[in-house]
């Protein structure tokens, strides 16, 4: 075993790669740390000055959805760098036609589609559950890649809403109703108004439901 080993690592170490070799080698990498999900259009080999010998090692420097992709080939007492232009396979929304501002979103109003591109902007990532709590923000026309820039949330409280009020203290709950004086969406403070008429603060945590700021 010891010998069979011995005689592969000999081989290695006298196997000289010419560039596309080590270009294989890079993409083969690439795959294997991201799968389909990326494509590999082109691999520069920085100071390339002809074949090399040994066993190269390949680190990668690059993030899924990211444009900047360097790769770094080690052999030891050589160390090579290569830039990649790939491609980012990535799911989206699309409108399917124009909607206006202020229209409250709906699966319906948009395709899932799939394309490549070079880099993934973070906002593009939006499930089908969250539509429903969004509104566009702008106008939004059709065939327009939907992004978290164009659209808000809506409001989970409106100025004048019934709604409840919640005091926590330990283990102890208690909840009452009252009327909001102001609105927002989830995580905003608001003004609220008891029953009794005392005017107090609380922060959105629900849909129709304020938790009172001690």
């Amino acid at each position: 075993m010891w010998i069979v080993l011995s005689i592969f690592l000999a081989l290695s170490l006298c196997f000289s790669w010419t560039e596309e070799e080590l270009k294989d080698l890079v993409e083969n990498t690439v795959k294997e740390r991201f799968g389909d999900s990326v494509r590999v259009e082109r691999i520069k080999i920085l100071d390339w000055k002809g074949s090399l010998d040994g066993t190269p090692k390949v680190e990668l420097d690059m993030e899924y959805g990211r444009a900047r992709a360097l790769a770094y080939i080690d052999f030891g007492q050589k160390r090579l760098s290569a830039i990649l232009e790939v491609y980012w396979k990535a799911k989206f929304f699309v409108a399917k036609q124009d909607i206006p501002k202020g229209t409250v979103l709906s699966e319906k109003l948009f395709a899932e589609e799939e394309r490549w591109l070079r880099s993934i902007p973070n906002d593009f990532r939006l499930n089908e559950e969250e539509l429903e709590r969004y509104q566009a923000s702008i106008h939004i026309p059709k065939g327009s890649i939907l992004r978290r820039s164009i659209i808000k949330p809506l409001p989970a409280v409106k100025r004048g809403d019934v709604v409840k009020l919640v005091l926590r203290s330990g283990n102890l709950e208690i909840t009452t109703y009252c009327t909001a004086l102001d609105g927002g969406e989830v995580g905003k403070t608001v003004r609220v108004k008891t029953q009794s008429g005392k005017i107090v603060r609380g922060k959105i945590i629900d849909l129709g439901v304020v938790e009172l700021l001690e």
